[in-house]
């Protein structure tokens, strides 16, 4: 029976996997659950634990804001996807890379 709740939550899911080029297959192994429950949530017939929509986030990068509620005023939403990648997954090279970047625009910004 599907939920009123669990039919965007499942199209939010299923829009970011399919976004990130992932099958269905891939997602339920990093997730330890099966394919098949798998679409199920994305069809809002079943729904993650706790656990695994935090482990969804963590993979993707998105938040549970989005995910649960879809808000998309997150402002990582409006940083390209590369600055996104770096702050979630870089080494500490890139992140000091970055980090100095946002520095200089900061000094610039002061006059």
């Amino acid at each position: 029976m599907e939920s009123n709740y669990l039919v965007p939550i499942g199209k939010r899911i299923a829009k970011i996997r399919q976004a990130h080029g992932m099958t269905q297959e891939t997602l339920a192994d990093k997730l330890s659950v099966t394919p098949k429950h798998i679409s199920h949530t994305e069809r809002g017939t079943s729904n993650f634990s706790i656990s695994n929509l935090i482990e969804f986030c963590n993979i993707f990068g998105c938040s549970l804001d989005y995910l649960i509620l879809g808000k998309e005023n997150n402002i990582l939403s409006k940083l390209p996807n590369e600055i996104v990648e770096i702050l979630y997954h870089g080494n500490d090279d890139e992140i000091n890379k970055l980090l100095k970047y946002l520095n200089v625009y900061i000094e610039l910004t002061k006059s």
